[in-house]
């Protein structure tokens, strides 16, 4: 008995490890980012979507980060770069950061080099000084560097999209592809977990 139930408890922990450290990686195009042409802050300017994203099977799960690759722009201070998906859902990751100083925003530069991504455990996307962003792990941010929707969780399947705007002339920009990064959310990593202890407990009864 004791090794039968030895095993299940091995059995057990094996698969609430698998379960939490599983992830699924989806990718989508990027593209070039249309320079507007004219002065700061056009609001009239028509958003542009990039490559959608289609997922399927992800109940239960949590969008653990949004990266863009190679993502290079001569002036943050002109983007408004937003998530949609299912349902209605939309957050912004960045809204011209910078703009409360200045209608133009921060002249700050994305470098193709650089790693930028986001996630609900990342930092404010905020003013930065020239000339480049750094790589950072950033979250979803809004209007005047406030906390925008967080990345979602719960049923992810349907079709997500980047959608971008450059909100003034004179800079141009692209990025390679973006990628969803999809995890267990913790509360299915604990029902495997209570699952299993209860599998234990049923054996080990007289």
């Amino acid at each position: 008995m004791y090794s039968t139930q030895w095993w299940l408890a091995a059995l057990v922990v094996a698969l609430t490890s698998t379960v939490a450290s599983s992830q699924n990686v989806y990718h989508g195009t990027g593209g070039q980012i249309w320079d507007n042409g004219f002065g700061c802050g056009d609001d009239s300017v028509a958003w542009q979507p990039f490559g959608e994203i289609q997922i399927a099977g992800e109940a239960g799960t949590e969008i653990e980060s949004v990266e863009l690759t190679g993502l290079n722009h001569g002036w943050v201070g002109a983007l408004e770069i937003v998530l949609e998906g299912p349902g209605d859902y939309s957050t912004h990751l960045i809204d011209r950061p910078g703009t409360s100083g200045t209608a133009c925003g921060s002249s700050s530069d994305f470098v193709s080099d650089n790693t930028y991504e986001w996630s609900n455990d990342g930092e404010l996307f905020t003013e930065f000084f020239p000339p480049v962003i750094p790589s950072g792990d950033y979250f979803p941010t809004g209007d005047l560097g406030l906390p925008s929707n967080p990345l979602p969780t719960g049923d992810l399947n349907g079709t997500w999209q980047i959608m971008i705007r450059d909100m003034n002339g004179g800079d141009t920009g692209s990025f390679d592809s973006w990628s969803i990064t999809v995890v267990p959310e913790p509360s299915t990593c604990a029902l495997v977990a209570l699952g299993g202890l209860a599998l234990l407990r049923r054996r080990a009864r007289p």
